[in-house]
C-alpha cells in the first residue's frame, strides 16, 4: 500500500491539521498512541509526495490541508503555539531537525514553549499510554509516588544535558520561549535544572506510570517555580508493533513532534497536527 509513497527511502511524515479532518475528530479522546495512527493512515490516505536533500529523503504531506491558514488567522501575538518533541534515542542532529520541521511547518519563527520527551529505553509503560500491560503482557508493577526515568540506559542524564544545551540555544536566540520536560524523576531534574543556563520551566508527568505526584518532585517544581502538569503520552509514541500494523515494518521513528495552535483570548484549539521521522532500517 506505501510502496508508491515511500520508495525504500526515508521520510518526514506532516499530517497537517487533523483538526479539519472529519473522521479524525469523530474520535476525539483517544489514546495518544492510537490518535497518531489514525492520523498517519488518513496522511498517507491522501498523500502529496515532495523529494528532499539528501538524498533518498522524501517528505509526505496531506492535500487541502488548512494549517498555514489556521496559523494565519490571527495575529502571532494573538495565538500560542506549544510543542512537545518525543525522542528515544540520543540525537543531538535528530532533535534539531525536528525543531526545524516545526518551524518550517507552521511557517513562525517563534514557539512559545516545547516540551522534550526524551525516553532513550522506551521499554517501559504501555505503548497506547493507558493503565495496563499490552495484551498478553504482564501488567507492570506501578510503585506509589515514584519515578523511573531512563532505567537500564547509560548516561542518560548527561545526554539529556546535551541536548538540553540544544534549546538553550534556541531559547536564547529567541526562538522559543519556555523550555519543558517529560517524566524526570527528582533527582534527574534537579540535576538538569542545576546544569542548565535556561531553567526548565514545565515539568510533565505521567500520572498512568505514577498514579501520585511524587511529593519530592512536587516541593522541587514548587521551590523553583517550575510549572508541574500531568500528561497521558507514553513513553514511546510510535512503537514497533504499531510500525508493523501501518506496513512499516523496515521503518523505526527517529524522532516525532506534535504541536496545538491554541487562540489566546478564546483558549481555543485552532490547530493540531504531527510531524514524524520515518528512518530506513534497511
Amino acid at each position: 500500500m506505501l510502496s508508491h509513497l515511500l520508495k525504500d527511502t526515508s521520510v518526514i511524515v506532516s499530517t497537517g491539521n487533523v483538526l479539519n479532518v472529519s473522521e479524525l475528530r469523530k474520535k476525539a479522546g483517544q489514546k495518544p498512541t492510537d490518535e497518531l495512527t489514525d492520523c498517519l493512515r488518513s496522511t498517507f490516505g491522501e498523500a502529496d509526495v515532495t523529494d528532499l536533500l539528501p538524498p533518498n529523503r522524501r517528505l509526505i504531506t496531506r492535500r487541502n490541508n488548512d494549517l498555514l491558514e489556521k496559523v494565519k488567522e490571527h495575529p502571532r501575538a494573538d495565538i500560542k503555539i506549544g510543542a512537545k518533541i518525543f525522542l528515544n534515542r540520543f540525537s543531538e542532529p535528530a532533535l534539531t531537525e525536528a525543531i526545524e520541521k516545526l518551524f518550517e511547518t507552521l511557517n513562525v519563527s517563534y514557539l512559545d514553549n516545547l516540551i522534550l520527551a526524551y525516553h532513550p529505553t522506551g521499554t517501559v509503560g504501555n505503548s497506547n499510554g493507558a493503565d495496563g500491560a499490552l495484551d498478553g503482557e504482564e501488567e507492570p508493577e506501578v510503585k506509589e509516588g515514584v519515578i523511573e526515568w531512563a532505567v537500564g540506559s547509560d548516561n542518560a542524564v548527561g545526554n539529556l544535558k546535551k541536548l538540553w544545551s540544544l534549546l538553550e540555544r534556541y531559547a536564547g536566540d529567541g526562538k522559543i520561549g519556555q523550555l519543558g520536560i517529560a517524566d524526570l524523576d527528582a533527582d534527574s531534574l534537579k540535576e538538569l535544572y542545576e546544569a542548565s543556563t535556561v531553567h526548565p520551566s514545565i515539568a510533565q508527568i505521567n500520572l498512568a506510570a505514577c498514579c501520585v505526584v511524587p511529593p519530592q518532585l512536587q516541593a522541587y517544581c514548587n521551590q523553583n517555580e517550575i510549572q508541574l502538569l500531568t500528561h497521558s503520552d507514553p513513553q514511546e509514541l510510535l512503537p514497533r508493533e504499531v510500525l508493523d500494523e501501518l506496513e512499516l515494518a523496515n521503518y523505526g521513528a527517529g524522532w516525532t513532534s506534535r504541536y496545538q495552535v491554541h487562540i489566546k483570548c478564546r483558549g481555543v484549539l485552532a490547530a493540531k497536527g504531527f510531524i514524524v521521522s520515518l528512518d530506513r532500517s534497511n
